[in-house]
């Protein structure tokens, strides 16, 4: 092999090897500070605020920073938000999620208007009372899984951010 085709091999090989590595660090992403992930895949970061409110301003509280009250999708990402609730019942058993029915009653939405799946706390499926519009993640032992309760009752809330590259 002469030098010029081991030149040219060289060059090739820089190349294919330096487009590799751009490519995976272009699709690298992280959290914000403060907001650790759930090990999903889904490029969304979260974080438990352990002030107290209400959900309308517990949802404006965040979108100064370009956050929104979570959306939960999957049995993962749910198991990941109830881990870190539990962390901090000490303040409160209840953490706001974006999931309400302020616009219509019984039809629940989140508030990026992603698909809605979720688990319904085993003592309280959603009551069909006018009252209690807005939802949040129940940590006590036992009735594990959302709640909808009245919207001025204050909470913690657990807050959602896209992982920035």
């Amino acid at each position: 092999m002469g030098v010029k085709t081991v030149s040219i091999l060289a060059c090739v090989l820089v190349a294919l090897l330096g487009t590799g590595a751009s490519r995976y660090s272009s699709h690298y992403r992280v959290c914000p500070n403060g907001y650790p992930t759930a090990k999903t895949g889904s490029h969304r970061c979260f974080q438990l605020v352990t002030k107290q409110m209400g959900w309308q301003d517990a949802l404006d509280y965040r979108k100064k920073d370009g956050g929104t009250l979570a959306s939960v999708h999957g049995y993962q990402e749910y198991q990941f938000l109830l881990s870190m609730v539990k962390k901090t019942q000490d303040i409160s058993a209840y953490s706001w999620v974006g999931l309400n029915d302020l616009d219509q009653e019984g039809s629940f939405v989140w508030t990026d208007r992603s698909d809605t799946e979720w688990f319904w706390s085993t003592s309280a499926r959603a009551q069909q009372w006018g009252e209690e519009d807005c939802v949040a993640l129940n940590s006590y032992t036992g009735a594990e899984g959302f709640d909808d309760i009245t919207c001025s009752s204050s909470c913690t809330f657990i807050c959602m951010r896209a992982a920035v590259v």
